[in-house]
């Protein structure tokens, strides 16, 4: 009995669903060797087509692909213009593509097929490291269907008196693009119902001017090098990112939103005064991100804010940081110890579920003295996830002197679950006795980026946690492993690493294919 084809016997609106998922190019190979398919291509509502080929093949060597590619392109765009697209991406690589007028004659023609099936996602990337920049035809921006235009690596020219018709433009994507400041200054001014406008790398872009738009929910304006000024005035603003990106100060002038939920911050010129009348104007800011700025002194007073990443530069190694966050769940620190010594005893931690703390310096760790590191658990103890990377170079950083063992207060036990990256250490046992030492999670997670020889050193400790260790005689205060009843490796992945681990002769060359997660449950 022959087999029945099942796909076949698919109704036709599934098949035009899976086709739609598959890349275009293999839907063009299928319909060549499938009636049944080729019938359904032209029903497709989007297309990606891509060409870009590895730079270590020769231009010569990519033209029968070149030929096939563009009679796909033909084929799907041209031939069955009765019917609307919803979605089409190109990404090409001018170089392979050629430079000529006749090329470039060429992607207007597709652009010009897309326009007339009325295509409403239109997303155009090109790549051209020799080739000059592709000159976008005005056609698009007269588009009345398009609702999300993205631009990358294109010119166009836009004058004071030209007409831009885009009524139903809700998203607008520019990246590396080429042309003059005004131009993109009326795109913008043009498209009073766009929600959603981000700008990366526009060269040519001096004076930016965001007002008028009533609708616009989410704002990104990231490294325009040539930017000198900034003025932003959307009452229904989320989201703000803002990347300076330059050399030199450019003026930022925010006007206060009640809305705006997310703020993304990467100024090296940014005062203290500025940052402090940004902060005052969002009301109900609920996630803040600090990046790359030259800040000496950071007070955050919110009462809304959920989520603070605060990712602090060496300038800032001295730095005063004073947090009021009493909502606060989320934390994300990276940058230099002193700032963080500086807010440990005044953080409000009463809602704190997450917290997650990166030093620069690989001595950092090593001079958060022993006090400070308990306070820091102390403090932390009602996170349902802590996580600490750790990068240690030498053994002094690691001891506890045995003066201090009998004075130290208990370890904190109260520590739900602890994430560990550990790197660059020298000494993974010491490391363990004095993470032990300060708390005693009940879950311990050791992420992927971890050295596999510290899993290897952890997991035998573990392992032989039964073995009457010498302080038992020596010593009145007990070491960590007197403490610890009962070890338990979380999940069937993360035993099977571990076998991996432990088996291997050789760890030089290996790395941890997934996060290991321990159960433990200790003595009080």
């Amino acid at each position: 009995m022959e087999e029945i084809n099942r796909i076949s016997q698919l109704p036709q609106e599934v098949l035009i669903r899976i086709l739609s998922l598959v890349p275009t190019k293999e839907v063009a190979r299928a319909k060549l060797v499938s009636k049944s398919w080729q019938n359904l291509f032209e029903f497709l509502p989007s297309f990606t087509f891509e060409f870009l080929l590895p730079r270590s093949l020769p231009p010569e060597d990519s033209t029968d692909d070149m030929s096939s590619f563009i009679n796909a392109i033909d084929s799907a765009l041209k031939l069955h213009k009765r019917f609307t697209l919803d979605r089409l991406q190109l990404n090409l690589d001018l170089d392979l593509i050629g430079s000529g007028s006749r090329s470039r004659l060429l992607i207007d023609s597709w652009i010009d097929a897309a326009l007339e099936r009325k295509v409403k996602q239109l997303d155009l990337r090109f790549q051209c490291h020799n080739a000059g920049y592709y000159f976008l035809p005005f056609e698009v921006f007269g588009a009345r269907t398009i609702t999300d235009l993205r631009l990358e690596e294109c010119r166009f020219e836009i004058c004071g008196d030209t007409n831009i018709d885009l009524p139903a433009l809700r998203k607008l994507c520019l990246r590396r693009i080429r042309c003059e400041d005004q131009a993109i200054q009326k795109l913008i001014s043009s498209c009073p119902l766009i929600q959603d406008l981000k700008t990366s790398s526009c060269s040519g872009v001096q004076r930016l001017h965001v007002s008028e738009l009533v609708n616009l929910q989410r704002l990104s304006v990231i490294c325009c090098y040539a930017l000198e000024s900034i003025e932003i005035d959307a009452p229904s603003l989320q989201y703000l990112e803002y990347h300076h990106g330059s050399l030199q100060c450019a003026l930022l002038l925010i006007t206060p939103c009640e809305f705006l939920r997310e703020l993304i911050l990467y100024d090296r010129f940014i005062t203290e005064d500025l940052f402090q009348n940004l902060l005052s104007g969002f009301p109900n800011l609920e996630l803040l991100k600090i990046n790359d700025t030259r800040l000496r002194w950071i007070e955050i007073s919110h009462r809304q804010l959920k989520r603070l990443d605060l990712t602090l530069t060496n300038l800032e190694a001295e730095g005063i940081l004073k947090i009021d966050t009493p909502n606060l769940r989320s934390l994300r620190y990276y940058g230099c110890r002193t700032p963080l010594i500086s807010v440990i005893s005044s953080l409000n931690t009463s809602s704190l579920q997450e917290v997650d703390i990166n030093f620069i310096n690989s001595d950092d760790y090593g001079h958060f003295s022993i006090l400070q590191s308990k306070e820091f658990f102390e403090m932390m103890k009602h996170c349902q996830d802590i996580k600490l990377n750790l990068h240690i170079k030498s053994k002094q950083e690691l001891i506890i002197p045995k003066r201090r063992r009998p004075i130290l207060s208990p370890p904190v036990y109260d520590i739900k679950h602890l994430h560990l990256l550990v790197y660059n250490c020298c000494r993974y046992q010491l490391m363990i006795d004095r993470m032990f030492w300060m708390c005693r999670p009940q879950i311990l997670s050791i992420s992927r980026e971890t050295e596999p020889r510290f899993l290897k050193v952890l997991y035998n400790k573990f392992r032989n946690k039964e073995e009457r260790p010498k302080c038992r005689i020596s010593c009145t205060t007990k070491c960590w492993q007197h403490y610890l009843e009962d070890v338990r490796i979380d999940g069937d992945e993360s035993r099977a690493e571990i076998d991996r681990i432990i088996t291997a002769t050789e760890l030089s060359n290996i790395v941890m294919k997934c996060e290991v997660r321990f159960k433990l449950k200790w003595r009080s």
